[in-house]
């Protein structure tokens, strides 16, 4: 019976090709699509599941409450793990510092880029599983000196050499040798590494010369507890109640004022918590993100089913007198659906087996494209079950109702093709399905229409700074080498100024702090940016001055290297939410007021106010800044091309950079670049709402040129009485498509408040913002129905200059 039905199905589908060919193609898009969008899901809910048998990761983190709301960052102070060891002991603490960019040097060779550098301890292998390929790890975790590298990273710096036992020097400082190689780790991690260095080599020279025994100072380091065993909430309970001791014993009994809160996140929980993802070491992702896109598979596939019970609906006069001869011949309802259901279960099968065999061709420029490293071998038992569950799931929602309405025909009427006309009930059906497919469309095209707005609105918002033709250069804050930078590059002709700072007004090396007026400093300090910076930095970055003056030369001698910490005189300049949040209600009113910060809890005058600038993406409010000339936190030269980019400036700038640090990497980026990517993620969420729209349009044509062409079809001898009767071109066109403009309009009715309820929860994230105006909406419904009409002008066009005698002698 199977084989029958198998072969009438095939049969069917190889005689009515136009049903079989828009079938086809709207469910090989959508298909394509949602087995695409459903790779991506699997990929990001499977970060860091490669963990020990039974055991639970936890990394500690940082949850702080002031006046400007939480602030969280995964970084802990550096005496954290061994306090916590001595609280817990047998416990496995790991302490690691990490350094997304780092440089090698191999001996009698230039320094080379040696990618991210993790700094771990003994600890670290027993939370993160290594599998050592060359060498051993007995001693190179817990012994000064040693290196372990990734087998990538081995093959890059010694070819096909044994590197067991090389030696090499990170950074310009530490020498290492080579102790183990080791497999690459897996990419769906949070913690990314290319070199793993023995803890034992830190020191403070790579956070800038700041005592490890800090614990009021975070910079890169994190720390890890892995628990076993029963009762893992009881352990993670007590655990955080030990944390709260060491914070109460080395942070709050300092000061009362303290809020640090110190809780275990589970590992797996890491790369979905956008709460801290600016210290995170790999990028997070929101899983409303994720939610998102599945639902916009789901809206793709149900659109390609809808067209196929829409057409197969329509169709149903074609299929009639085949229903009433198997039912005069003895055929069931119930042996008629299976046949029908066969035959959906056939194309469907084909579709999905055409979507298995194309994916791997669309998966590298999908991971080109969203910066993912999917595995394009990608069949396993998850994947072959969303491919059955998806061929059974799509099987069902287009030919059951289909089937459902075709086996109940009458033989006897079916056999004299009165069933042409449609039930009210199915006509109810059809259109509610058609508006249904024009909501979805609507939706996707106001999103695509808001997200690109606001991608619009961030780049022409003023930013309170320069952002073109200046490069930053990372360099060493050695007083001797910056003096030999600056001599250099004052000989550059298409130079104009430089500053040398901590970075940029949007940068990745940032710094914060407390502050406030000097005699309410220590009962109620506020969080603030610091940004360190020289003379020069006022009209490197274009700042706007608003009261009082800029730093001069005499104040950066007065906080000199040689001067003693003791003499040295400091001056601040604010922006405008900083003297807000002081209580002054004027710039001009701060000018020479006395503010304490915490770094050293250093008192100075306020001597200007600049303008509010943005330090990191219009997501981030405008925070309190204060700027401050600190030699020891130059890490960076700003540099302003005065003559514009050039090869010849470019060359003159890496020449100097090289002759002070010869032994470095030259890193130059542009700021211009540096704030596009601060949005590199909302782009992509742009062009991907411009993508799946487009494909939504493709299949909604797809089906209403089909549902037209049944449409003219049926009107056949309509379209000729009225031609006859008159009627002309233009009044054909809009009998044939006036259902379709009314249809658009009751969806648009549903889709605009859906999509605005979404677009204003996304704005919500950006603390800068565009507007929803009337044009978005107006501007949607408008592209619908130019989109449509485009879409079915043919076929009304030919229907309505047909001949009205051929239309007339049609039965």
């Amino acid at each position: 019976m199977l084989t029958n039905y198998l072969k009438a199905a095939w049969r069917r589908l190889r005689n009515d090709k136009g049903f079989f060919l828009l079938n086809f193609s709207g469910l090989y898009i959508s298909v394509t699509a949602c087995l695409l969008i459903a790779l991506l899901i699997i990929y990001e809910t499977s970060f860091d599941k490669n963990t020990p048998d039974g055991m639970q990761v936890y990394r500690v983190v940082n949850q702080t409450q002031d006046d400007h709301g939480p602030k969280n960052q995964a970084v802990t102070p550096y005496p954290l793990a061994r306090a916590l060891r001595a609280a817990m002991p047998g416990a496995l603490v790991s302490q690691i510092d990490y350094d997304k960019e780092s440089g090698i040097q191999l001996p009698g060779q230039q320094i080379m880029k040696a990618g991210a550098v993790v700094f771990v301890d003994s600890v670290f292998p027993r939370l993160f599983p290594l599998k050592v390929l060359a060498g051993s790890l007995q001693h190179a975790l817990a012994d000064k000196g040693y290196a372990v590298l990734t087998q990538s990273t081995a093959k890059r710096f010694f070819g096909t050499a044994d590197p067991i036992g090389k030696q090499f020097k990170l950074n310009s400082e530490l020498d290492l040798s080579v102790a183990a190689v080791v497999a690459d780790p897996v990419p769906n991690t949070h913690l990314p590494y290319d070199l793993l260095v023995s803890y034992a080599s830190f020191s403070k020279d790579f956070i800038g010369g700041f005592s490890l025994d800090q614990w009021s100072l975070t910079a890169s380091g994190y720390t890890y507890v892995g628990l076993s065993g029963g009762g893992i909430r009881a352990q993670v309970a007590h655990t955080e109640r030990i944390l709260g001791d060491l914070i109460k014993e080395n942070l709050v009994s300092k000061d009362p004022t303290n809020k640090t809160h110190l809780v275990l996140q589970p590992l797996r929980a890491i790369h979905y918590n956008t709460d801290f993802a600016d210290s995170n070491p790999a990028y997070t992702i929101n899983s409303s993100y994720l939610t998102l896109l599945a639902a916009i598979g789901l809206f793709l596939i149900l659109a390609a089913c809808i067209n196929y019970t829409n057409l197969s609906t329509a169709l149903a006069l074609k299929k009639s007198k085949e229903v009433g001869i198997r039912k005069t011949l003895g055929a069931t309802r119930v042996e008629l659906m299976r046949q029908m259901l066969t035959e959906t279960f056939v194309l469907t099968g084909l579709v999905v087996g055409a979507a298995a065999a194309t994916a791997g061709f669309f998966l590298p420029s999908l991971n080109h494209f969203l910066d993912k490293q999917i595995p394009t071998a990608w069949l396993g038992w998850m994947s072959v079950a969303f491919l059955l569950v998806l061929w059974v799931l799509v099987s069902i929602l287009s030919g059951i109702y289909p089937a459902f309405v075709l086996s109940r025909f009458n033989p006897v009427t079916a056999l004299k093709s009165k069933v042409s006309t449609p039930k009210a009930s199915l006509l109810f059906l059809r259109r509610g399905l058609v508006v249904f497919q024009f909501m979805t469309a609507q939706i996707l095209i106001i999103c695509a229409f808001v997200v690109s707005r606001q991608m619009q609105y961030v780049r022409t918002q003023p930013l309170g700074f320069n952002k073109n033709l200046v490069v930053d250069v990372g360099v060493d804050n050695k007083p001797d080498k910056i003096r030999a930078l600056r001599s250099r590059l004052e000989n550059i002709p298409g130079i104009g100024k430089f500053s040398f700072s901590l970075g940029a007004p949007v940068a990745d090396n940032t710094a914060g702090t407390g502050f406030n007026r000097r005699e309410l400093f220590k009962t109620k300090p506020m969080s603030v940016n610091v940004k360190a910076a020289d003379r020069n930095y006022l009209d490197v970055y274009g700042l706007q001055l608003l009261a009082g003056r800029w730093f001069n030369e005499g104040d950066e001698l007065k906080v000199a290297h040689d001067v003693p910490d003791s003499l040295k005189q400091y001056a601040f300049v604010l922006n405008e939410t900083a003297v807000r949040a002081l209580g002054y209600r004027t710039p001009q009113e701060a000018i020479g007021q006395m503010v304490t910060f915490g770094f050293n809890d250093v008192a100075a005058p306020v001597i200007g106010v600049v303008k509010d600038f943005h330090v990191a993406s219009m997501r981030t409010a405008v925070m309190p800044v204060i700027l401050v000339p600190l030699p020891f936190f130059y890490y960076n030269v700003g540099i302003q091309l005065s003559r514009g980019y050039t090869p010849a400036t470019m060359d003159a700038i890496e020449k100097a950079f090289h002759a002070v640090y010869p032994d470095a990497i030259f890193d130059a980026r542009f700021l211009d670049a540096d704030v596009d990517a601060l949005y590199k993620d909302d782009r992509r969420t742009q062009q991907l709402f411009e993508l799946f729209t487009g494909l939504s349009i493709a299949i909604n044509i797809l089906g209403l040129l089909g549902l037209l062409a049944f449409m003219i079809e049926q009107k056949t001898k309509e379209v000729g009485i009225r031609k006859v009767l008159g009627a002309s071109v233009r009044d054909i066109s809009f009998l044939l498509t006036r259902d379709f403009l009314r249809l658009i309009g009751i969806a648009f009715l549903v889709a605009a408040p859906l999509a605005a309820l979404l677009m204003t929860r996304w704005l919500n994230d950006f603390a800068y913002r565009t507007s929803l105006g009337w044009e978005v909406f107006a501007g949607a419904l408008f592209c619908t129905v130019m989109v449509t009409g485009v879409a079915v002008s043919f076929q009304t066009l030919r229907a309505a200059v047909r001949n009205p005698v051929r239309a007339l002698r049609s039965e």
